[in-house]
């Protein structure tokens, strides 16, 4: 089995430091597991030392001229897998706060007839520290949303921390079209609506943990509350946009989601 890592990342030098000696490391324990892996850094238009660092320790190396956001970036990511011809792809952040001993828990998954696996900071298993509540509150309201629109009961919707075989992320890159973090939203619609067959969705628990103890390699600023709440508006309409593409291919779209929220 062949596995691409892919990773966006915009000024994440620092970050990129830490967590890729970590990251190849299990990497490399994968090879127990049979999986050949690559890691794949998409720099998103940098302006610090982001794919010097990427390049120092071994990774494939894109790099967008501008700022174009997770989104372009991810997909960009799901290119190269399809053009290289990789079994799988993981998807994980930048900023460290995806631990990479998940890896080898998530390919079994893969391995034993998942098609998506879910690294999820709510599931409960998952151990919580000092978890912030307008994280908690956003969780929410974008889990609530996404079992209206969709019939999967997903504990994390914006988890970052994914893992796909190539039939998804095939069509992640023919049918995606947001730039930006609604990706994940759009992937879960999208996939509820027009695949066939729908994939089967596992979820793996994975710690959530702020403060002391945190894999983040920056610290969680309570500043700018505002501005993060403005996230829940963000999402819902992340969400509107990814049916309105799905009603041009499923017009009975609404019907079903009415059928879903009233029972008839």
């Amino acid at each position: 089995m062949k596995m691409l890592v892919v990773i966006a990342a915009c000024n994440e030098a620092a970050s990129l430091e830490v967590f890729l000696p970590r990251l190849q490391s299990a990497v490399l324990g994968l090879y127990i597991h049979n999986v050949d892996t690559r890691i794949l850094i998409v720099d998103d238009g940098s302006t610090d030392q982001t794919s010097e660092v990427a390049s120092k320790y071994d990774c494939i190396v894109l790099r967008n001229h501008k700022n174009s956001g997770i989104g372009v970036s991810l997909r960009r990511g799901y290119r190269e897998a399809v053009k290289g011809g990789y079994d799988v792809v993981a998807t994980m952040d930048a900023d460290g706060q995806h631990s990479e001993k998940y890896l080898g828990v998530m390919i079994e998954k893969i391995r034993y007839g998942a098609d998506i696996v879910v690294a999820s900071r709510y599931h409960p298993e998952s151990k919580r520290v000092q978890v912030p509540l307008d994280r908690d509150l956003l969780n929410l309201a974008v889990t609530a949303q996404v079992k209206m629109v969709t019939g999967w009961r997903i504990t994390d919707p914006l988890s970052g921390f994914w893992m796909m075989r190539r039939q998804y992320f095939e069509f992640a890159l023919k049918y995606g079209r947001q730039t930006r973090y609604g990706i994940h939203l759009e992937h879960w619609v999208k996939f509820w609506y027009l695949t066939k067959p729908r994939p089967l969705i596992v979820e793996v628990a994975h710690p959530a943990i702020y403060g002391n103890g945190s894999l983040l390699t920056r610290d969680y600023s309570p500043s700018n509350m505002e501005i993060r709440v403005e996230r829940f508006g963000t999402h819902a309409l992340h969400l509107l946009e990814a049916l309105e593409d799905v009603r041009r291919l499923y017009p009975k779209v609404d019907e079903e989601i009415f059928e879903r929220r009233w029972g008839k």
